[in-house]
């Protein structure tokens, strides 16, 4: 996996957007931030979120999700992007049977990412649902080249998400473990979701991210220009 090319340097090659960033809070939930001291005390650092950069070119969605310890040195680890792309149906379930109650929202499809054997085993699938929760597909890229520093990287076809540009979804970025387990962290909730492996987490309010046009789109529509960096307010 350390040969791959990086799916960042692929995005700068394929013309991507800048990316909106996603911050998040980060550490123990005594010292103010939001990984319950029930998970830290473990030495579970690897599944507290620090942020989350997504971007798009015409065919992917990109996502760079950072956490606060080197996922080289965790032997796993789960973490899974929750998208709303606006259709129906959706479900207040998800893909792998997590025990998380998402705050009266619901979700249409469920991208499940992994990082385990000291971070060398990298990989994910793509759920949908459509009365009942499918798997769709796998990512369309990963990258474990900055597992050190905490980075878990990979991308997701458009298509595979029903996505095109111009689409406006909602979506959450949780962290778990195995079987019936909870979202341990949560990017939308700024608290703790959940003190104890065998507690329901809870999501916060879903965020939002637009499929933008990418630079060379634009310019073949005569446009030109760069399209600026956003942030989530």
């Amino acid at each position: 996996m350390k040969n791959m090319l990086s799916i960042a340097v692929i995005a700068a090659l394929a013309g991507a957007a800048s990316a909106d960033v996603y911050n998040d809070n980060s550490g123990n939930h005594l010292s103010g931030g939001d990984l319950h001291d029930f998970f830290q005390s473990q030495g579970f650092d690897h599944l507290d979120i620090v942020s989350a950069n997504i971007t798009n070119d015409a065919t992917n969605l990109y996502v760079d999700l950072t956490l606060a310890a080197d996922l080289d040195a965790t032997n796993w680890g789960k973490y899974a992007l929750a998208i709303n792309n606006g259709t129906s149906p959706s479900d207040a379930g998800n893909g792998w049977g997590r025990n998380i109650d998402w705050n009266g929202q619901s979700i249409t499809h469920w991208v499940a990412t992994w990082a385990d054997d000291n971070g060398s085993g990298i990989g994910g699938q793509v759920w949908d649902y459509n009365g009942g929760w499918n798997l769709s597909g796998g990512l369309s890229g990963v990258d474990d080249s900055q597992h050190a520093s905490g980075h878990q990287i990979f991308s997701i076809a458009l298509a595979d998400l029903g996505l095109s540009v111009g689409d406006t979804f909602t979506f959450d970025i949780v962290s778990t473990g195995g079987g019936n387990d909870p979202g341990v962290d949560h990017l939308s909730n700024a608290d703790f979701a959940t003190d104890d492996w065998g507690n329901t987490s809870l999501a916060g309010s879903f965020l939002s991210y637009t499929v933008v046009p990418t630079p060379s789109s634009l310019a073949l529509i005569g446009l030109g220009g760069i399209v600026a960096g956003r942030r989530r307010r």
